[in-house]
């Protein structure tokens, strides 16, 4: 008989406390606080996107006298799907874009930190130099896949 009493506690005491833990987690997990800031609004998924390659781009960084190396940057950009015929139609503006703006930052070494090429320096003046010849939206980003410097 005392055997079966003490079960009989032991068990009123396990479900107290697993109705107990219950409440407290639901009431302070489950159910919205007052006071509490409101769940974060998702942004609209990205646009799809598609990719364009370009030619490498081949820029003489010149010193005092000379021309003390050669860089050589590829590129692909990323743009919106269907403006994809549009930037491969221009590739030859694209391309001619990049070069204006990669001799502009080589001449005023605003992409080199000392003797070699600061790379996202090159992707922010690329990025820069897209938006002006295609318009703004239609290049989403800049990937430089790789960068060559020769020194002569």
């Amino acid at each position: 008989m005392v055997k079966s009493l003490i079960v009989l506690v032991l068990g009123i005491l396990l479900l107290g406390g697993a109705g107990f833990g219950g409440w407290y987690i639901y009431s302070n997990y489950l159910v919205p606080q007052e006071g509490a800031e409101p769940k974060k609004v998702e942004p609209p998924p990205k646009p799809p996107t598609a990719f364009v390659r370009l030619p490498p781009l081949v820029v003489p960084v010149i010193g005092a006298t000379r021309v003390e190396q050669f860089v050589t940057v590829v590129v692909t950009m990323e743009v919106v799907l269907e403006k994809q015929p549009m930037v491969q139609a221009n590739q030859a503006r694209m391309s001619d874009g990049f070069l204006t703006a990669l001799y502009g930052a080589v001449a005023d070494k605003s992409v080199l930190n000392g003797p070699l090429v600061n790379i996202p320096a090159v992707k922010a003046k690329l990025l820069e130099a897209a938006n002006k010849v295609m318009g703004p939206g239609v290049v989403l980003d800049v990937l430089v896949q790789a960068v060559t410097q020769r020194n002569l």
